[in-house]
C-alpha cells in the first residue's frame, strides 16, 4: 500500500467502477514527471493487522521491525496474506524484491535462485573482509522492495545495482551494524541463506572476542609508523 502526495489533485488519473487494470501505467508517468515518491509504504497484512490490534497506521509501532518484534504478528501474520513462496513460484501479480542500502550503493535481486546466490556471494564477500580494517559501510539496511513501473520489473534481473531512488517504493526489513563486534559478525553470516564456513583467521578471531563482552570491538587497525633513522635511507618499522 502506498500512499502519495499531489500539490495539483487534477493530475491524478481517474479511478473508474470497472475496469482499472492499466492505472498504474496511466499513474508512473505522472509520478516521474512530477517527481512525486510515497510517503508511506505499507505491507497489507501489516495495516490489518494493525488494524485489529488497534496500532495506530504509518506510527512508530506499526514500523515492519517493530511489528517482527511482535509475537503475535509472527505468529499470526501469514493470516493476513499469501507466504513467500507465491513470489518464488512466479504467481505473484505485484512481486516484491530485496533491496540492500550499501553505503551510497543499492543493490537489487529478485527472489529467484539465482538472485539468492547473487546475495549470498554479496554477504559472504563482506564477512570474509569483516575484521580485516579496510574501509566499509557503517551498516546495511535491508528492504523489501515494490517497483511500480512495469517496465522497470520487467529489466530485474538476478541482481544488479540500482538508483537510491528505489528504497522510497520498500519496506525496511532489516538492519545490520557492521561494527566489527562478535554479534554484528553473527548477524551479518545469518542473513546468508548458506553461511560459508569460517576461515582459519575468522576461526581465531572469533575464538578470542568469544570469551569477551559481546559489544567489544576486534583491534583490526594496525599502527605502522615509520621512524627516519639518522643515515640517509634507512629507517624502522614499529
Amino acid at each position: 500500500m502506498f500512499r502519495f502526495d499531489f500539490k495539483d489533485k487534477s493530475l491524478i488519473p481517474p479511478i473508474f467502477g470497472t475496469d482499472n487494470a492499466d492505472y498504474l501505467e496511466q499513474l508512473c508517468p505522472v509520478l516521474e514527471r512530477e517527481n512525486i515518491y510515497p510517503l508511506g509504504v505499507v505491507r497489507l497484512r501489516d495495516a490489518a493487522f494493525c488494524e485489529e490490534r488497534g496500532i495506530v497506521h504509518l506510527s512508530l509501532s506499526a514500523e515492519h521491525t517493530d511489528l517482527l518484534e511482535n509475537e503475535d504478528y509472527r505468529r499470526l501474520r501469514h493470516r493476513f496474506g499469501m507466504n513467500g513462496d507465491v513470489i518464488r513460484s512466479g504467481l505473484a501479480a505485484f512481486p516484491t524484491y530485496m533491496s540492500v542500502e550499501h553505503g551510497r550503493k543499492v543493490l537489487l535481486f529478485d527472489k529467484t535462485d539465482g538472485g539468492d546466490r547473487m546475495l549470498d556471494e554479496f554477504l559472504s564477500g563482506l564477512a570474509e573482509r569483516f575484521f580485516d580494517g579496510k574501509r566499509k559501510p557503517e551498516s546495511l539496511r535491508f528492504y523489501e522492495v515494490a517497483p511500480l513501473n512495469a517496465a522497470c520489473r520487467a529489466k530485474i534481473g538476478d541482481g544488479q545495482t540500482v538508483s537510491s531512488d528505489m528504497v522510497r517504493y520498500g519496506i525496511c526489513v532489516a538492519c545490520c551494524d557492521m561494527a566489527p563486534t562478535l554479534r554484528n559478525f553473527n548477524r551479518l553470516r545469518k542473513l546468508q541463506r548458506q553461511p560459508m564456513p569460517l576461515t582459519g583467521e575468522q576461526e581465531r578471531i572469533v575464538s578470542s572476542l568469544v570469551a569477551r563482552p559481546d559489544n567489544v570491538r576486534f583491534p583490526n587497525v594496525e599502527m605502522r609508523v615509520r621512524i627516519p633513522a639518522k643515515r640517509k635511507g634507512q629507517g624502522m618499522n614499529i
